[in-house]
């Protein structure tokens, strides 16, 4: 992976992290769009190509830059990323020979630089594969649903059916499969089809006029979208399986159809004097409203419609009904965004990110004064400027989920920092007259102390233990050595005897470089400072050598 420390900051547009995604997931990538956004988003050096160049590094994606002739650029294998710094600054996506010809008049904005990337199926990076799976099951939960709407439409088809009845359950699935992409493409999870089909052509950008702070009675046009239209696909399933409510099912219909009318006209008036762009999405949701509009009114011309007419009881139970849907969809929408963690508001992680206010934070606290005495487990490079000393029980919950953090650090940047392990007296569990931390210090001195690959397993060893979390079960898959028994009951002690000498109340316990981690911070934020952290503290050592 290429150093991108020594570029100079080019400011871009604030939907680079959005064409970052895109690009990624082009290459099939198995990248959460969102995560990486707000990776890319709460970077210290954000806007910038280095925000790009940690994020790539740290999901585990091979990718170079290199300034190449603008002659050149048809030669270069598609898609790839070009930084632009003059004028308005942005990052340019080009997916093929058409994007290139089509965004000529951007090229005298390039730098010269070319940012191009290798396809991989395996992301190290745990949170993006979470995040990731929380796509695909959203996605296959939408399957799910629209398969079980189209069976319930297909069986009041069964019943006797109009010309009016068949056509607005069609126009109506079409709007809620509208609706979804609406919603997908507005969370950043849609396909590349959808994606493909909203860039298509000019001046269209759906993001831009999904991204708008426009509301219809508090909601959003994408959450109002999906509601209306299954509840038209509902309303209308009711219709043949209680024909005697046909009349007030039909009247709600179209007094709702007719009230659409204004949505359409000031969405149309929207994109073309506001937003001065077009979504596609929005144009289909316009496109079956109107069709739509236009179904009632034929049928009201030609006396198709039934007689009309409402009741309180059946309108009471179909508001409850539009109400139920919309605070479904608002209630699944929130809690993926939640979930997800992405908002603008990240931008603040940028400060707390930031080297010289984390060392500000970090020389004010508390600094080891006593040395540990004994054979030291550590995994990571021990000439990094970045030396953590985690302080564990092997019994405690959030020590084993801390590990996997660490373990995620260590996978990213092995070659950055290095990691001491230290453990506390746990369980009194025993095998073979040895307790959890002697015998897990015995197996590390049977099979890893000394030995070739130590460090990768000294991971997979420590990975064994969180995974499985039972002595037992540890013990019939590490055995430990009659040579090392007494060793590895000194060490035990030993390390118990520091963690108490030090005044550890607590585990984990994180110190860096001898001081104990700020409250402020925690190991999931190293994720993102440590090349940055690193390369800083490493210019403050050279600095030190030569004063003095």
């Amino acid at each position: 992976m290429k150093n991108f420390s020594h570029f100079q900051p080019l400011i871009f547009d604030l939907d680079m992290e959005k064409t970052v995604s895109d690009f990624l997931k082009l290459l099939n990538i198995p990248v959460s769009g969102r995560y990486v956004q707000k990776l890319i988003y709460s970077h210290p050096d954000f806007p910038s190509l280095l925000s790009v160049s940690d994020v790539l590094g740290r999901l585990g994606v091979n990718h170079v830059a290199r300034r190449i002739n603008e002659k050149n650029l048809t030669s270069v294998p598609f898609p790839y990323l070009l930084p632009l710094d003059k004028g308005r600054g942005d990052l340019l996506l080009i997916k093929n020979h058409s994007d290139l010809s089509k965004n000529k008049i951007l090229l005298d904005q390039w730098n010269g630089v070319v940012l191009q990337a290798e396809p991989t199926r395996t992301i190290n990076d745990l949170k993006n594969n979470e995040f990731f799976s929380q796509e695909l099951t959203l996605q296959k939960l939408a399957i799910g649903f629209g398969a079980i709407l189209i069976v319930a439409i297909l069986l009041s088809c069964l019943a006797e059916i109009t010309w009016l009845r068949l056509c607005l359950l069609v126009t109506a699935l079409g709007g809620v499969a509208t609706g979804y992409f609406l919603i997908t493409k507005e969370l950043g999870v849609a396909g590349k089809t959808i994606d493909a089909f909203c860039n298509t052509g000019k001046n269209n950008n759906c993001d831009k006029v999904l991204k708008a702070d426009v509301k219809f009675f508090g909601v959003g046009f994408s959450e109002a979208a999906i509601t209306y239209f299954i509840f038209q696909a509902a309303t209308l399933i009711l219709v043949a399986t209680f024909p005697a409510s046909s009349t007030v099912l039909y009247t709600v219909l179209l007094m709702l159809s007719a009230a659409t009318l204004p949505v359409i006209v000031f969405s149309l008036y929207y994109q073309k004097f506001i937003a001065k762009t077009w979504c596609k999405l929005c144009l289909v949701v316009v496109a079956i409203l109107f069709a739509q509009a236009a179904l009632f009114s034929i049928a009201f011309f030609f006396n198709s419609l039934p007689a009309l007419s409402l009741g309180f009881l059946p309108v009471f139970w179909l508001v409850l009904l539009f109400a139920g849907i919309g605070i479904s969809i608002k209630l699944i929408k929130t809690t993926y965004t939640y979930t997800t963690g992405f908002n603008h508001n990240n931008g603040g992680d940028r400060i707390k990110h930031n080297a010289d206010v984390f060392l500000n934070f970090l020389n004010k606290q508390k600094k080891l004064a006593v040395p540990f005495a004994g054979k030291e487990i550590i995994v990571g490079n021990v000439e990094s400027p970045l030396h953590f000393v985690m302080v564990t029980n092997l019994y405690c919950n959030p020590c084993r989920e801390k590990h996997k953090v660490v373990d995620d650090l260590l996978t990213t940047y092995s070659d950055k920092m290095c990691v001491s392990f230290r453990f506390v007296k746990s369980a009194d569990y025993t095998r073979d007259g040895l307790d959890s931390v002697s015998y897990l210090l015995g197996a590390w001195l049977t099979h890893a102390n000394g030995r070739p690959k130590e460090q990768e397993i000294t991971l997979q060893l420590l990975n064994d233990w969180f995974d499985l979390w039972d002595l037992e079960k540890f013990a019939k898959k590490w055995f430990v050595s009659d040579v090392v028994k007494e060793e590895c009951k000194r060490l035990a002690e030993a390390h118990n005897m520091w963690a108490d000498e030090i005044g550890i109340r607590q585990t984990p316990t994180i110190f860096l470089n001898g001081y104990q981690m700020p409250k402020e911070y925690n190991m999931e934020d190293f994720l993102m400072m440590a090349p940055a952290l690193g390369e800083k503290l490493k210019n403050i050592k050279q600095a030190e050598l030569q004063m003095g």
